[in-house]
């Protein structure tokens, strides 16, 4: 799936990135935090984001054993010109994206191919919740429209579309809706022997305040060797949610407008 190509090619442009916490700072004429005891240690894994508010990064410090222990956050505020610090010792994998909503930071790490941790810090680095899952949309007020995480290498991979609402610490799934019973990616069709795949692409938000996104499936048996086979033609459609309510609301239509 497109999916895991994008995941693989994070992954590797991440490892390949190791230089100095001191060095980020310098290219960016940033001045150094008070506590930075690590300036100049070398820093693996990590991701940065540059907008009017100032500047982020969350980091690994490079480790003799090659693995990824305590993870670093900084943030410096541009109208304040303040540093903050966070740090927690449970890795959450490669930082391959950092982004911004309302008073939120998020942080998303990679699992694996198919399974991302993010994680959903206050702008005072305080960590409000950990999701399962990747970001696909940020709203200005915060909200989080997420694909939640999948087993990797299992025979079907049914992409889950969730929206977290850090006003609230609520999630609440929008496609397919709560009453499709979906674990991890698994997704077996209701009293049949197939399974669903899916992928879920080119989440936005519309000029009327709704969220669009694009949605790729297909029915599939598996054989004896437990593979994925397709049982079915895939099908392509548009989904568009109305979000100004707790639960979404969604509308399908197919490739040809049909409803």
């Amino acid at each position: 799936m497109m999916r895991v190509l994008i995941f693989a090619t994070l992954l590797a442009v991440n490892i390949q990135r190791a230089g100095t916490l001191g060095a980020e700072l310098l290219v960016r004429n940033l001045p150094v935090p008070a506590d930075a005891a690590d300036l100049d240690q070398p820093i693996t894994s990590y991701s940065t984001l540059e907008d009017e508010r100032g500047f982020a990064i969350a980091y690994y410090g490079v480790e003799p054993d090659g693995m990824l222990h305590e993870l670093r956050v900084r943030t410096y505020d541009a109208a304040t010109r303040k540093w903050r610090k966070w740090t927690q010792t449970e890795p959450i994998g490669s930082v391959t994206r950092l982004s911004r909503g309302g008073r939120f930071l998020f942080a998303t790490g990679h699992a694996s191919p198919s399974a991302s941790a993010t994680l959903v810090l206050t702008d005072t680095l305080e960590l409000k919740r950990q999701l399962d899952g990747w970001p696909e949309l940020v709203l200005p007020d915060g909200r989080l429209f997420f694909v939640r995480s999948m087993v990797h290498f299992a025979p079907a991979h049914a992409s889950a579309l969730a929206l977290y609402d850090p006003a609230t610490d609520r999630e609440v799934a929008v496609y397919p809706d709560a009453s499709v019973k979906n674990e991890r990616g698994g997704e077996k069709m209701p009293g049949t022997d197939r399974w669903m795949d899916r992928s879920i692409e080119a989440v936005k938000r519309r000029q009327d305040g709704t969220i669009e996104f694009r949605v790729i499936e297909r029915r599939l048996r598996l054989d004896r060797e437990q593979r994925g086979i397709p049982a079915g033609p895939e099908e392509r459609a548009t989904v568009i949610c109305t979000i100004d309510t707790p639960q979404p609301v969604c509308r399908r239509s197919d490739a040809r407008g049909q409803r």
